[in-house]
C-alpha cells in the first residue's frame, strides 16, 4: 500500500466551531477594507493640521495603497511557507501598531510613513483572511456561504468606512480613524491566539527545508511603482523636464525592468511570468487595474471637491458619499446572484453605469443641489462599480485553470490595488495642472471625466474575457 501523505494540523483548535475563524477573517478584513476608505473625508482635516502639501496629501492614500500592493504576493506566499496563524498575527500586529502611530503622527512625513506600515500590514491580512476560511472549509458549499460572507464584509466595510470616518472626524478629531483601529486591532490578535493553531498552510507535503522568500522581487517591483506613482505625481509640480522628476521616472523604468529580470531567474519567483500567457489574466488585470483606480478616485475626488470647493462640512461630506457606499455595497453582494442566475457581462454593464455617473459628476457646480448634481450621479458610479466588484475577478478567473487560480487571483487583488495608487497619482496631477490654469473646480471635472474613461476602457477590456477556459 502506498504511504498516505500526512496533513498538516487543523488551522482551528479543537472543538472550536469553525464560524469563529470565518468570523475572525470577515472582522480582519472589515477593518483593512475600512482602512482605506475611512481616511477619505479626513484628508482636508489632516492637510490643515499637519500641513501637508498639495503634493503630499494623495499619498496620504497611495502610501498605504502602495504597499498594500506591492507586498500582497510576498504576504500570500509566506502564508504558504510559515503557516497562515503566523502571518495573520504578524499582520494584524503591524497593522495595529502602526495605526497607532498615524494618530500620534505630529508630521507629515510620521504620518505617511505610518500609513506605508499600515499598508505592509494590511497586506498580510488581505492575503491571511481568504486564505484561513479555505483551510477551515476546504470544499462543499459552506465554503461558498463562507466566502460570500467575507466578501459582504469587504463591501459593507467601504459603505461604513465613509461614515465612521465622517463622524470621528467631527467629533473627535482626524486622529481618531487612525485610532479606531487600536481595539478591534488587540481584540482580534487575542482571538487569534485564543481560537487558532500552526497549521492550515497550503503545501502540507512540501520538504522541512522552506525554499526562500522572494524578497528581492518584492522590493523591486513596490520600489519600481513608487518611483513611477512619484514621478508622474510630481510632474504638475515640478515640470516635467525637472531633474527629481526624470530620475524618478528612469529609476521606475529601471526597478520594473529589474524585478522582471528577478522573476525570470529566481528559483521560487513572487510572479511566474508565464501565467500572463494565459488570455484571461492579461485582459482581466487590465480591467482589475480600471475596477481599482476607478473605485478609489470616486470616493476621494468627491470627498474634496465637496469639501474644498462646495464647502460641505466633514460630516455632511461623509453623509453625502453615504448613498455611493451604501449603493456600491448592495450592487456587489447581489452581483453574484445576478451572474448564477444568468446575467451575463456584468463587468461591462457596471463599468458602463459608474463611467455615466463619473461623467455626470464632472458637471457638478460650485455651489451643487444635492438631489440632482450629489446624490444622482454617486449613487449611479456605487451601483456599476459594485456590479464590476466582484464579477469582473469572478469572470477573469473562469477561464484560468484551477492549479494557476490561486495565483492569478492574488495577482488581480494585487493589480486592483496598484490601479488605484496609480490612478490617485495621476488624477491629483491632472487637478492641480488644470486648476493653476483656470479653477480648481475645473480641475476636479477633468479628473472626473478622466474616471469615466478609466471605467469605460475596463468595461471594454472586460468583453475580451472567456467566460470558460479555452479547450
Amino acid at each position: 500500500m502506498p504511504t498516505p501523505i500526512a496533513l498538516p494540523p487543523a488551522l482551528l483548535r479543537p472543538h472550536l466551531p469553525p464560524w469563529v475563524a470565518v468570523a475572525i477573517a470577515c472582522l480582519s478584513s472589515f477593518m483593512v477594507v475600512m482602512d482605506g476608505a475611512i481616511v477619505n473625508v479626513a484628508l482636508p482635516s489632516m492637510q490643515a493640521e499637519l500641513g501637508l502639501s498639495a503634493s503630499q496629501l494623495p499619498w496620504v492614500v497611495d502610501a498605504y495603497l502602495l504597499i498594500l500592493g506591492g507586498c500582497m504576493l510576498l504576504a500570500a506566499r509566506a502564508g504558504d511557507l510559515f503557516g497562515r496563524r503566523r502571518v495573520l498575527q504578524a499582520g494584524l500586529a503591524v497593522f495595529t501598531l502602526a495605526s497607532l502611530a498615524g494618530g500620534l503622527a505630529a508630521s507629515p512625513a510620521l504620518l505617511l510613513g505610518a500609513r506605508a506600515v499600515q499598508g505592509l500590514g494590511a497586506s498580510a491580512l488581505a492575503t491571511s483572511t481568504l486564505a484561513v476560511i479555505v483551510a477551515v472549509y476546504p470544499h462543499g458549499a459552506a465554503r461558498g456561504r463562507a466566502i460570500s460572507c467575507w466578501a459582504a464584509s469587504s463591501a459593507i466595510a467601504s459603505a461604513c468606512g465613509v461614515l465612521i470616518g465622517a463622524v470621528l472626524t467631527a467629533q473627535a478629531g482626524w486622529r481618531w480613524v487612525m485610532f479606531v483601529n487600536v481595539p478591534p486591532g488587540l481584540l482580534l490578535m487575542a482571538a487569534v491566539s485564543l481560537s487558532l493553531q500552526g497549521g492550515g498552510t497550503a503545501a502540507p507535503d512540501q520538504p522541512r527545508g522552506r525554499p526562500p522568500l522572494d524578497l528581492a522581487g518584492a522590493a523591486s517591483v513596490t520600489l519600481g511603482m513608487g518611483a513611477l506613482i512619484y514621478g508622474l505625481s510630481q510632474g504638475a509640480a515640478r515640470g516635467w523636464n525637472s531633474v527629481q522628476v526624470l530620475l524618478a521616472l528612469g529609476a521606475a523604468v529601471l526597478l520594473l525592468a529589474a524585478f522582471i529580470q528577478c522573476e525570470r531567474r529566481v528559483a521560487q519567483p513572487l510572479l511566474p511570468l508565464s501565467i500572463f500567457r494565459l488570455h484571461n489574466v492579461r485582459m482581466g488585470n487590465i480591467v482589475v487595474l480600471g475596477l481599482g483606480a476607478s473605485l478609489t478616485a470616486a470616493s476621494y475626488l468627491t470627498s474634496l471637491v465637496l469639501q474644498q470647493v462646495a464647502g460641505y462640512g466633514v460630516l455632511d461630506t461623509g453623509l453625502a458619499l453615504l448613498p455611493m457606499s451604501l449603493a456600491l455595497a448592495v450592487a456587489a453582494i447581489v452581483s453574484r446572484p445576478l451572474m448564477d442566475g444568468g446575467l451575463r457581462r456584468l463587468p461591462f454593464y457596471g463599468g458602463l453605469c459608474s463611467a455615466a455617473g463619473l461623467q455626470w459628476l464632472s458637471h457638478m457646480p460650485a455651489q451643487p443641489v444635492f438631489a440632482n448634481d450629489v446624490l444622482g450621479p454617486t449613487l449611479l458610479t456605487g451601483l456599476g462599480l459594485g456590479l464590476m466588484l466582484m464579477t469582473a475577478t469572478h469572470t477573469a478567473l473562469a477561464g484560468v485553470p484551477g492549479r494557476e487560480a490561486g495565483l492569478a487571483s492574488g495577482l488581480f487583488n494585487t493589480a486592483r490595488q496598484l490601479g488605484a495608487a496609480l490612478g490617485i497619482a495621476l488624477l491629483s496631477t491632472l487637478v492641480h495642472a488644470i486648476a493653476a490654469q483656470q479653477s480648481t473646480l475645473a480641475g476636479y471635472h477633468a479628473a472626473f471625466s478622466a474616471t469615466a474613461v478609466l471605467s469605460l476602457a475596463a468595461a471594454l477590456a472586460s468583453l475580451t474575457l472567456r467566460p470558460t477556459a479555452p479547450a
